[in-house]
C-alpha cells in the first residue's frame, strides 16, 4: 500500500478541501483527486461524499480513517528506527523548521548545541506551518521548529523560545509613516500584501481587521516575504508581516510600524511524547537548560 497515498487521505479528511491539501502536500489538486479514487477502488470503498463543491467524509470513511492513521504512523516510526540502526550510532540531529528559522532564537540555540556536540551532524528541512504540524501528527519527523498562536496537539511537548507580533511594512512617502503605531482601522483602504494560508499568518490578520471592524482588501498573497517587501517598496500595498522575519535597509526607503489591535505569535520547538530518539531527547534536555 502506497503510505503517500493514506497520508494523501489524512490530510483531506482534515482539510476537506482538495485545493488546501494540494498546497499543504506540494502537488496539484488533479493529484490529490486521483490519490483518493485510487485508494478508494483499491479498498472498494467510498471515503468522501461529494456535492456542490463540498465533501465529506462518509461512515466508512471515519472508520478507515482510525487505522489509516495508526499505519502511517507506525511506518514512521519503523524508518526512523531503520535509519538508526543503519548508521549505527545517533549522531543526525533532524529538524523541520519554517523557514525563517535563522531569524530567530531558535537558530542561535542550535549552533549552540552543534558546538558542543562537534559529533552530531545537523540535516535540516524547511516547509510552511501547516505542513509541519501535519509531518509531527503523521510521524515524519521527530523535532520541528515552528510558530503558532494556539497549540492544540496534547501527544507532543513543546518548548517556546519566543514571541513575535505583525507589523505594517509600507513607504516613507505614506501619509502615516510618521507615525509610532498604527491602529488597523486606519488602512481599513489600502491593499493588504499577505503571507499565504499555509504560513498560518493570512488568517490571523484578517481576524484583526474583523477586530478593527472592516473587511482587508488584499491585493496579492505570497509565500515570500522578500517579495512581499518588494512590492511595498514599489507601493503596490502594504505589507503585514511577522516584525523578526525581515530586516530593512535605509535604502529601501520603508517603515515598519505596531498595528493595534495585535496577537502574538509563539516560536517553539515541538517534539512528539515518548519519543525514544537519543538524539532528540539530548538535544530536548539542552533546550530545557536553556
Amino acid at each position: 500500500m502506497d503510505i503517500h497515498k493514506l497520508e494523501v487521505f489524512i490530510d483531506l479528511s482534515e482539510t476537506l478541501n482538495y485545493t488546501e491539501t494540494a498546497e499543504r502536500q506540494f502537488t496539484s489538486q488533479g493529484n490529490v483527486s486521483k490519490q483518493i479514487i485510487s485508494l478508494e477502488k483499491e479498498l472498494d470503498t467510498k471515503l468522501f461524499t461529494r456535492s456542490h463543491k463540498k465533501i465529506e467524509l462518509t461512515e466508512a470513511g471515519r472508520v478507515a480513517l482510525n487505522y489509516v492513521q495508526t499505519i502511517v504512523d507506525q511506518y514512521h516510526q519503523m524508518k526512523n528506527k531503520l535509519v538508526d540502526l543503519r548508521t549505527g550510532s545517533e549522531t543526525i540531529l533532524h529538524i523541520s523548521t519554517i523557514p525563517t528559522l535563522i531569524k530567530y532564537e531558535g537558530f542561535t540555540t542550535i549552533m549552540s548545541f552543534l558546538n558542543k556536540h562537534p559529533e552530531t551532524t545537523l540535516q535540516l528541512r524547511e516547509a510552511e506551518t501547516d505542513a509541519l504540524v501535519a509531518m509531527l501528527e503523521h510521524g515524519e519527523n521527530r523535532l520541528v521548529f515552528s510558530r503558532f498562536f494556539e497549540w492544540n496537539h496534547p501527544d507532543t511537548e513543546v518548548l517556546i523560545t519566543e514571541e513575535d507580533e505583525f507589523v505594517a511594512v509600507f513607504t516613507k512617502e505614506h501619509p502615516l509613516a510618521k507615525k509610532s503605531e498604527l491602529s488597523l482601522k486606519e488602512l481599513e483602504h489600502e491593499r493588504f500584501l499577505l503571507l499565504r494560508e499555509t504560513s498560518q499568518l493570512k488568517q490571523p490578520v484578517i481576524d484583526l481587521c474583523h477586530q478593527a471592524g472592516f473587511e482587508p482588501i488584499i491585493a496579492n498573497v505570497s509565500s515570500r516575504i522578500d517579495l512581499l517587501i518588494q512590492m511595498a517598496k514599489e507601493n503596490l500595498g502594504i505589507a503585514i508581516l511577522m516584525s523578526k522575519t525581515f530586516k530593512l535597509n535605509p535604502e529601501d526607503h520603508l517603515v515598519a510600524l505596531p498595528i493595534t489591535p495585535n496577537v502574538k505569535s509563539k516560536l517553539a520547538f515541538i517534539k512528539r511524547k515518548n519519543d525514544t530518539s537519543l538524539i532528540v531527547n539530548e538535544f530536548w534536555d539542552y533546550l530545557k537548560k536553556q
